[in-house]
This record gives C-alpha cells, structure tokens and sequence, in this order.
C-alpha cells in the first residue's frame, strides 16, 4: 500500500469516527483532493477502504457519503468488543501475582487520575483517550496488542457513538465511576467481579442506543 494511500485513508477515518464529517454527509471526491493537496486517485482508494469499514457507502455514478449510523451493525461491533476483552481481562486477572497486581493497579489509578482532569478540564477527546488506554492496558500487559489493533479496526461505528454519547456529561460521569470500580476489582484481585464490571460497564452504551436514535435522529439510517 502506498504512503500516499495509506495517510489519506487515516486522515479520513479520523475524521469520521471524530464526527468532525458527520452521519449522512455528502463527499466530494474534487473538493477532498483539493482539501488534502492529493489527485483523485488516493481518495477514491481511501473512500473504498472506508466503505469497507462500513464507514462510508460509495453509490457507483451518483456520489458517496459518509455512513448513516446503523443500530445492527453498532451492535454487533459492541458485541466484539465485549466478547473480545471479557476473554483477555481474564487472561490478564490470571496473570497477576501479589506484586504484579499491586503495579498494575498504580499503572491504573494513573489512568484514572489523568482521565478525571480530563473530564474536569471539559476535554471529551482526551477523556476518551484515556478511555482507550485503560482498556488497552489488559491487552498490552498480556501481549495481545494484535488484537487490539483488529478490534480498532472493526469497531469504527461503535466508536462513532460512543463520541456522540460523551456529550452527554452523565455518560462521562457514569463512564469515570465504572472504571474506578473495574480497578478496584483488580486491585482486590477478585476476577470474577472485574469481568462483571467490566461487561455490564460495555454493555451501557448498547441499552442507550434507542435513546441515542431518539435524540440524534439524522444520523441514524432508518431501519
């Protein structure tokens, strides 16, 4: 894959898991080239890949655009995701002995800490940030990094909505008080109330879906 391709494709992909190129947008290939100083080629490769992504839908001779929100396939990445870290928070939990668990519930509390002045300082971006690298703590200290990065790229609807569901500051507060309790488990080294934590702890943004439908009905597709 070519350079060129490849930056074209991630700018875009940000922009649309940010919302920044928001559910329903129309994209055109001209106006994009000119915005990122490329031909039309990378573009067009980029939007593809998207669309694979289910990111975007590419209409052949009419046009494309940014893909609307769709409750089956959000459910399904969630479904992903859950299933996915529920398996390697176990693997994770076992790996602990005295020592280790008590490191890495400082490494966590860490975490916690900067995403809290996040959440403070009004900074949904970073908050989400640090969002991620609480869970990708459980796949790096257990070496399965590679699937972190699989489940990144699946996942790309399901992070759509959870940037839409931070503008809520409920869901943000919500969010902070379950990760303090998921650590705690940890730090307790009881494994069967982390998983539990953990799964109902993502298992919330699935039960908001019909609230989320309701309150931002132009970026869902219509069923």
């Amino acid at each position: 894959m070519k350079k060129q391709e490849s930056s074209v494709y991630e700018v875009l992909r940000e922009k649309i898991l940010s919302l920044e190129l928001k559910p329903g947008q129309e994209l055109n290939i001209n106006q994009l080239a000119k915005e990122m100083d490329v031909s039309r080629s990378p573009i067009r490769d980029a939007l593809l890949r998207l669309s694979l992504d289910k990111l975007v839908d590419v209409f052949p001779q009419k046009g494309t655009r940014v893909a609307f929100l769709d409750k089956d396939i959000i459910k399904q990445e969630r479904f992903l995701r859950i299933t996915l870290e529920l398996g390697v928070l176990k693997v994770f939990m076992k790996s602990l002995d005295e020592n280790k668990r008590k490191i890495c519930a400082t490494k966590l509390q860490a975490i916690l800490l900067e995403q809290h002045a996040s959440l403070l300082d009004g900074n949904k971006k970073a908050f989400m940030q640090k969002d991620d690298e609480l869970h990708y703590f459980f796949y790096s200290e257990t070496k399965n990094e590679w699937l972190w990065k699989v489940l990144d790229s699946h996942t790309g609807n399901d992070h759509r909505i959870r940037v839409l569901s931070y503008n809520a500051d409920r869901i943000a507060n919500s969010v902070e008080k379950e990760h303090i309790e998921l650590v705690k488990a940890i730090e307790n080294g009881d494994t069967e109330l982390a998983s539990r934590v953990d799964e109902e702890h993502m298992q919330v943004l699935s039960d908001l879906l019909e609230d989320m439908n309701k309150n931002y009905p132009e970026y869902f597709s219509v069923s």
